[in-house]
Protein backbone atom coordinates (compact mmCIF):
# COMPACT_ATOMS: atom_id res chain seq x y z
CA UNK A 1 0.00 0.00 0.00
CA UNK A 2 1.34 3.45 -0.95
CA UNK A 3 2.13 5.62 2.05
CA UNK A 4 1.56 9.40 1.97
CA UNK A 5 4.48 11.64 1.09
CA UNK A 6 5.85 13.88 3.85
CA UNK A 7 7.28 17.24 2.81
CA UNK A 8 9.92 18.61 5.18
CA UNK A 9 10.51 22.27 4.42
CA UNK A 10 13.64 24.05 5.63
CA UNK A 11 14.08 27.82 5.33
CA UNK A 12 17.85 28.16 5.75
CA UNK A 13 20.43 30.91 6.21
CA UNK A 14 24.08 30.22 7.02
CA UNK A 15 24.83 27.79 9.89
CA UNK A 16 25.81 24.81 7.67
CA UNK A 17 26.95 22.87 10.75
CA UNK A 18 23.39 23.03 12.08
CA UNK A 19 21.73 22.43 8.71
CA UNK A 20 23.82 19.28 8.27
CA UNK A 21 22.42 17.90 11.53
CA UNK A 22 18.94 18.89 10.38
CA UNK A 23 19.28 16.95 7.11
CA UNK A 24 20.92 13.93 8.78
CA UNK A 25 18.09 13.72 11.30
CA UNK A 26 15.53 13.55 8.48
CA UNK A 27 17.49 10.83 6.71
CA UNK A 28 17.47 8.85 9.96
CA UNK A 29 13.67 8.79 10.17
CA UNK A 30 12.18 5.30 9.85
CA UNK A 31 9.38 6.64 7.63
CA UNK A 32 9.43 6.78 3.84
CA UNK A 33 8.72 8.47 1.38
CA UNK A 34 10.04 11.94 2.24
CA UNK A 35 10.82 15.05 0.23
CA UNK A 36 13.15 17.69 1.65
CA UNK A 37 12.86 21.26 0.39
CA UNK A 38 15.63 23.69 1.33
CA UNK A 39 15.61 27.37 0.47
CA UNK A 40 18.98 29.05 1.02
CA UNK A 41 18.06 32.66 1.78
CA UNK A 42 21.05 34.14 -0.05
CA UNK A 43 23.53 32.99 2.59
CA UNK A 44 27.02 34.54 2.31
CA UNK A 45 28.32 30.98 1.95
CA UNK A 46 26.10 28.85 -0.27
CA UNK A 47 24.64 25.66 1.20
CA UNK A 48 24.63 23.95 -2.19
CA UNK A 49 27.82 21.93 -1.60
CA UNK A 50 26.39 20.58 1.63
CA UNK A 51 23.15 19.59 -0.08
CA UNK A 52 24.98 17.93 -2.99
CA UNK A 53 27.09 15.94 -0.56
CA UNK A 54 23.99 14.72 1.27
CA UNK A 55 22.16 13.91 -1.97
CA UNK A 56 24.75 11.27 -2.79
CA UNK A 57 23.86 9.44 0.43
CA UNK A 58 20.07 9.53 0.09
CA UNK A 59 18.12 6.36 -0.50
CA UNK A 60 15.66 6.29 -3.44
CA UNK A 61 12.66 7.17 -1.25
CA UNK A 62 14.11 10.52 -0.18
CA UNK A 63 14.02 13.36 -2.67
CA UNK A 64 15.63 16.73 -2.06
CA UNK A 65 14.96 20.06 -3.75
CA UNK A 66 17.39 22.91 -3.25
CA UNK A 67 16.73 26.58 -4.02
CA UNK A 68 18.97 29.59 -3.51
CA UNK A 69 17.34 33.01 -3.31
CA UNK A 70 18.89 35.83 -5.35
CA UNK A 71 17.94 38.34 -2.65
CA UNK A 72 17.45 37.83 1.07
CA UNK A 73 13.73 37.23 1.68
CA UNK A 74 13.87 37.07 5.49
CA UNK A 75 12.64 34.05 7.44
CA UNK A 76 8.91 34.77 7.18
CA UNK A 77 8.86 34.97 3.37
CA UNK A 78 11.46 32.24 2.95
CA UNK A 79 9.14 29.99 4.95
CA UNK A 80 6.27 30.89 2.62
CA UNK A 81 8.49 30.04 -0.34
CA UNK A 82 9.40 26.52 0.81
CA UNK A 83 5.83 25.73 1.82
CA UNK A 84 4.75 26.74 -1.66
CA UNK A 85 7.15 24.20 -3.16
CA UNK A 86 5.87 21.28 -1.06
CA UNK A 87 3.90 18.51 -2.76
CA UNK A 88 3.34 16.03 0.10
CA UNK A 89 0.14 15.12 1.87
CA UNK A 90 1.80 15.93 5.19
CA UNK A 91 4.03 18.87 6.09
CA UNK A 92 6.76 19.46 8.69
CA UNK A 93 8.29 22.94 9.11
CA UNK A 94 11.84 22.24 10.23
CA UNK A 95 14.01 25.24 11.00
CA UNK A 96 17.59 24.90 9.81
CA UNK A 97 18.97 25.05 13.35
CA UNK A 98 16.61 22.38 14.74
CA UNK A 99 16.99 18.63 14.36
CA UNK A 100 15.05 15.45 15.15
CA UNK A 101 16.12 12.86 17.73
CA UNK A 102 13.15 10.48 17.66
CA UNK A 103 13.59 8.24 14.61
CA UNK A 104 9.94 7.17 14.70
CA UNK A 105 8.51 10.68 14.94
CA UNK A 106 7.12 10.78 11.39
CA UNK A 107 5.77 7.24 11.47
CA UNK A 108 4.07 7.54 14.87
CA UNK A 109 2.69 11.02 14.16
CA UNK A 110 0.93 9.97 10.98
CA UNK A 111 -0.46 6.89 12.71
CA UNK A 112 -1.80 9.03 15.58
CA UNK A 113 -3.43 11.46 13.13
CA UNK A 114 -5.01 8.78 10.99
CA UNK A 115 -6.27 6.80 13.99
CA UNK A 116 -8.86 9.49 14.71
CA UNK A 117 -11.48 10.91 12.32
CA UNK A 118 -11.22 14.70 11.84
CA UNK A 119 -7.69 14.82 13.23
CA UNK A 120 -5.36 16.74 10.93
CA UNK A 121 -2.33 17.46 13.09
CA UNK A 122 -0.01 16.12 15.78
CA UNK A 123 2.02 18.12 18.30
CA UNK A 124 5.01 16.67 20.14
CA UNK A 125 7.62 18.09 22.50
CA UNK A 126 11.15 19.44 22.00
CA UNK A 127 14.16 20.04 24.19
CA UNK A 128 16.48 23.04 24.09
CA UNK A 129 20.03 22.57 22.87
CA UNK A 130 22.53 21.97 25.69
CA UNK A 131 19.73 21.91 28.25
CA UNK A 132 17.45 19.28 29.85
CA UNK A 133 14.58 21.79 29.72
CA UNK A 134 11.65 20.80 27.53
CA UNK A 135 9.57 23.32 25.60
CA UNK A 136 6.39 22.37 27.47
CA UNK A 137 5.48 20.07 30.35
CA UNK A 138 3.29 17.04 29.72
CA UNK A 139 3.73 13.86 31.74
CA UNK A 140 2.74 11.32 29.08
CA UNK A 141 4.65 10.00 26.07
CA UNK A 142 1.77 8.41 24.14
CA UNK A 143 -0.40 10.41 21.76
CA UNK A 144 -3.71 11.61 23.24
CA UNK A 145 -6.47 13.19 21.17
CA UNK A 146 -7.75 16.51 22.49
CA UNK A 147 -10.34 18.92 21.14
CA UNK A 148 -8.50 21.37 18.88
CA UNK A 149 -10.54 24.51 19.53
CA UNK A 150 -10.43 24.07 23.30
CA UNK A 151 -6.69 23.40 23.13
CA UNK A 152 -6.22 26.60 21.15
CA UNK A 153 -8.16 28.66 23.69
CA UNK A 154 -6.76 27.17 26.90
CA UNK A 155 -3.22 26.01 26.13
CA UNK A 156 -1.69 26.98 22.78
CA UNK A 157 -0.56 30.50 23.65
CA UNK A 158 0.06 29.88 27.33
CA UNK A 159 1.37 26.60 28.76
CA UNK A 160 1.93 24.76 25.46
CA UNK A 161 3.91 26.76 22.92
CA UNK A 162 5.38 24.15 20.54
CA UNK A 163 8.18 24.60 18.06
CA UNK A 164 7.27 24.08 14.43
CA UNK A 165 9.72 21.22 14.05
CA UNK A 166 7.71 19.02 16.44
CA UNK A 167 4.41 19.49 14.59
CA UNK A 168 3.04 17.31 11.77
CA UNK A 169 0.43 19.03 9.58
CA UNK A 170 -2.04 17.68 7.05
CA UNK A 171 -1.03 19.78 4.05
CA UNK A 172 -3.96 18.73 1.87
CA UNK A 173 -6.36 20.03 4.52
CA UNK A 174 -4.45 23.30 4.83
CA UNK A 175 -4.80 23.87 1.10
CA UNK A 176 -8.54 23.22 1.37
CA UNK A 177 -8.67 25.89 4.09
CA UNK A 178 -6.84 28.40 1.86
CA UNK A 179 -3.94 28.81 4.30
CA UNK A 180 -2.19 31.30 1.96
CA UNK A 181 -4.93 33.85 2.65
CA UNK A 182 -3.49 34.34 6.15
CA UNK A 183 0.06 35.17 5.00
CA UNK A 184 1.18 38.72 4.20
CA UNK A 185 3.30 39.58 1.17
CA UNK A 186 6.53 41.53 1.49
CA UNK A 187 5.30 44.67 -0.30
CA UNK A 188 2.29 45.04 2.01
CA UNK A 189 4.41 44.48 5.10
CA UNK A 190 6.84 47.18 3.97
CA UNK A 191 3.98 49.67 3.62
CA UNK A 192 2.68 48.76 7.08
CA UNK A 193 6.22 48.87 8.53
CA UNK A 194 5.86 45.48 10.17
CA UNK A 195 7.80 42.22 10.18
CA UNK A 196 5.03 39.58 10.23
CA UNK A 197 5.15 36.48 12.37
CA UNK A 198 3.84 33.04 11.38
CA UNK A 199 1.73 33.25 14.56
CA UNK A 200 0.64 29.58 14.62
CA UNK A 201 -1.65 30.20 11.63
CA UNK A 202 -1.35 26.65 10.31
CA UNK A 203 -1.84 25.07 13.73
CA UNK A 204 -4.90 27.21 14.42
CA UNK A 205 -6.56 26.44 11.10
CA UNK A 206 -6.23 22.68 11.57
CA UNK A 207 -7.12 22.81 15.27
CA UNK A 208 -10.47 24.40 14.43
CA UNK A 209 -11.34 21.42 12.22
CA UNK A 210 -11.37 18.72 14.90
CA UNK A 211 -8.94 17.10 17.31
CA UNK A 212 -5.17 17.22 17.83
CA UNK A 213 -2.91 14.24 18.52
CA UNK A 214 -0.85 15.57 21.45
CA UNK A 215 2.09 14.10 23.33
CA UNK A 216 4.75 15.17 25.80
CA UNK A 217 7.28 12.92 24.06
CA UNK A 218 10.45 14.73 23.01
CA UNK A 219 11.05 14.29 19.28
CA UNK A 220 13.50 17.07 18.47
CA UNK A 221 16.06 19.61 19.62
CA UNK A 222 15.57 23.35 19.29
CA UNK A 223 18.98 24.73 18.37
CA UNK A 224 20.24 27.83 20.14
CA UNK A 225 23.08 29.25 18.00
CA UNK A 226 24.26 32.76 18.93
CA UNK A 227 22.85 34.21 15.69
CA UNK A 228 19.50 32.41 15.76
CA UNK A 229 16.43 34.42 14.76
CA UNK A 230 14.97 34.18 18.25
CA UNK A 231 17.96 36.05 19.67
CA UNK A 232 17.89 38.96 17.26
CA UNK A 233 16.35 42.39 17.79
CA UNK A 234 13.81 41.41 15.15
CA UNK A 235 12.15 39.13 17.65
CA UNK A 236 11.82 41.86 20.27
CA UNK A 237 9.63 44.29 18.34
CA UNK A 238 5.94 45.00 18.86
CA UNK A 239 4.50 41.50 18.69
CA UNK A 240 0.96 42.88 18.51
CA UNK A 241 1.48 44.62 15.19
CA UNK A 242 3.42 41.67 13.79
CA UNK A 243 0.49 39.33 14.41
CA UNK A 244 -2.59 41.56 14.39
CA UNK A 245 -3.68 40.83 10.81
CA UNK A 246 -3.21 37.08 11.16
CA UNK A 247 -5.14 36.90 14.41
CA UNK A 248 -7.89 39.16 13.11
CA UNK A 249 -8.36 37.13 9.92
CA UNK A 250 -8.44 33.93 11.96
CA UNK A 251 -11.01 35.51 14.29
CA UNK A 252 -13.18 36.37 11.30
CA UNK A 253 -12.96 32.83 10.01
CA UNK A 254 -13.71 31.20 13.36
CA UNK A 255 -16.72 33.49 13.86
CA UNK A 256 -17.94 32.55 10.39
CA UNK A 257 -17.78 28.79 11.03
CA UNK A 258 -19.14 29.13 14.59
CA UNK A 259 -16.01 27.86 16.34
CA UNK A 260 -16.47 29.92 19.50
CA UNK A 261 -13.51 28.69 21.61
CA UNK A 262 -11.15 29.42 18.71
CA UNK A 263 -12.68 32.88 18.16
CA UNK A 264 -12.25 33.55 21.88
CA UNK A 265 -8.58 32.59 21.65
CA UNK A 266 -8.08 35.17 18.90
CA UNK A 267 -9.86 37.88 20.92
CA UNK A 268 -7.49 37.14 23.80
CA UNK A 269 -4.54 37.48 21.43
CA UNK A 270 -5.75 40.75 19.90
CA UNK A 271 -6.55 42.50 23.18
CA UNK A 272 -4.77 40.76 26.04
CA UNK A 273 -1.82 38.63 24.94
CA UNK A 274 -0.46 40.59 21.96
CA UNK A 275 -2.06 44.06 21.90
CA UNK A 276 -0.74 46.77 19.60
CA UNK A 277 1.26 49.54 21.24
CA UNK A 278 -0.22 52.18 18.96
CA UNK A 279 -2.78 52.62 16.19
CA UNK A 280 -1.40 51.52 12.82
CA UNK A 281 -3.57 53.04 10.10
CA UNK A 282 -1.85 51.04 7.36
CA UNK A 283 -2.81 47.77 9.05
CA UNK A 284 -6.40 48.98 9.34
CA UNK A 285 -6.32 50.03 5.69
CA UNK A 286 -5.10 46.54 4.74
CA UNK A 287 -8.17 45.21 6.57
CA UNK A 288 -10.44 47.72 4.77
CA UNK A 289 -11.04 49.64 8.01
CA UNK A 290 -13.42 46.97 9.26
CA UNK A 291 -15.19 48.18 12.40
CA UNK A 292 -14.23 45.08 14.37
CA UNK A 293 -10.56 45.52 13.39
CA UNK A 294 -10.63 49.15 14.58
CA UNK A 295 -12.39 48.06 17.78
CA UNK A 296 -9.84 45.35 18.62
CA UNK A 297 -6.85 47.54 17.82
CA UNK A 298 -8.13 50.50 19.88
CA UNK A 299 -9.15 48.23 22.75
CA UNK A 300 -5.72 46.58 22.74
CA UNK A 301 -3.91 49.92 22.71
CA UNK A 302 -6.07 51.21 25.57
CA UNK A 303 -5.61 48.01 27.58
CA UNK A 304 -1.83 48.11 27.14
CA UNK A 305 -1.54 51.78 28.04
CA UNK A 306 -3.81 51.39 31.07
CA UNK A 307 -1.46 48.73 32.39
CA UNK A 308 1.43 51.17 31.90
CA UNK A 309 -0.48 53.93 33.67
CA UNK A 310 -1.35 51.75 36.67
CA UNK A 311 2.34 50.90 37.06
CA UNK A 312 3.39 54.54 36.73
CA UNK A 313 2.93 55.65 40.38
CA UNK A 314 5.03 52.75 41.62
CA UNK A 315 7.83 53.72 39.23
CA UNK A 316 7.68 57.29 40.54
CA UNK A 317 7.89 56.05 44.14
CA UNK A 318 10.90 53.88 43.33
CA UNK A 319 12.58 56.82 41.58
CA UNK A 320 11.85 59.17 44.49
CA UNK A 321 13.11 56.62 46.98
CA UNK A 322 16.35 56.22 44.98
CA UNK A 323 16.82 60.00 44.83
CA UNK A 324 16.18 60.39 48.58
CA UNK A 325 18.59 57.59 49.47
CA UNK A 326 21.22 59.12 47.19
CA UNK A 327 20.69 62.48 48.83
CA UNK A 328 20.96 60.99 52.31
CA UNK A 329 24.22 59.29 51.36
CA UNK A 330 25.62 62.59 50.07
CA UNK A 331 24.58 64.38 53.29
CA UNK A 332 26.12 61.68 55.47
CA UNK A 333 29.26 61.70 53.36
CA UNK A 334 29.54 65.47 53.79
CA UNK A 335 29.24 65.34 57.57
Amino acid sequence: MNKPLISVVIPAYNLPEYTEKTIDSIMSQSYRPIEIIISDDNSPNSLKNLVDEKKAKFDPEINIKYFRQKDNLNHYWNLQFVIGKASGEYLVLLDHDDWLIDFNFFCDSIKAIEDQPNCFMSIANSVYENSPETVFNLNYSNYHHVDGATFMRDYLYTSIHPYKSSVMLNFNKLKQLDYEHYFINKESAKIMKIMPDEAFILICLLASEGSIALTGRVVGVHGMPPISLGRTALWNKNRGQEMFIQHFLLHQYFEKIGCNPAAQAMRHNLVLRYPCKSINLEILKYLNFKKTAIFFMVLGVVRLNLSLITSFPRKILVMLRTMIMHGVRLIIKGL
